[in-house]
């Protein structure tokens, strides 16, 4: 089940140039992972895990999903960290992001995001 949430976008004007020319939606999902730190990423993918939840970015050129994750092992790389689990949130609406910021350089998607506006 899939609860949307509201999240702000912020877009440069190179991001809104290359979304105007996508002929699908650009999927973006935001991943917050717990392990001995807490890290943030955000990937460009086709499809976003079964257990993400739903942001509404009130734009439909973008579908903007997130999952909080956490790892069995220490990790403190950049790098994918393998066994990910669903980390189970209590309180969901603490963790969701309230903002994401996108942008298009050298023909690949750039994206952060963040909790304070």
């Amino acid at each position: 089940m899939h609860n949307t949430h509201a999240i702000k976008l912020r877009i440069t004007p190179l991001a809104r140039q290359a979304l105007d020319h996508r002929e699908e939606p650009l999927c973006v999902y935001l991943e917050l992972l717990f392990s001995c730190l807490i890290r943030k990423k955000t990937y460009f993918i086709s499809s976003p895990h079964q257990d993400s939840i739903l942001l509404d970015a009130h734009m439909p050129t973008v579908q903007v999903w997130f999952r909080a994750v956490g790892s069995k092992t220490c990790s403190i790389t950049d790098q994918p960290v393998q066994d990910l689990q669903t980390f189970p949130l209590k309180r969901t609406d603490a963790f969701i992001p309230r903002w994401l910021s996108l942008d298009y350089r050298k023909g690949e998607w750039a994206g952060d995001f963040g909790y304070i506006l």
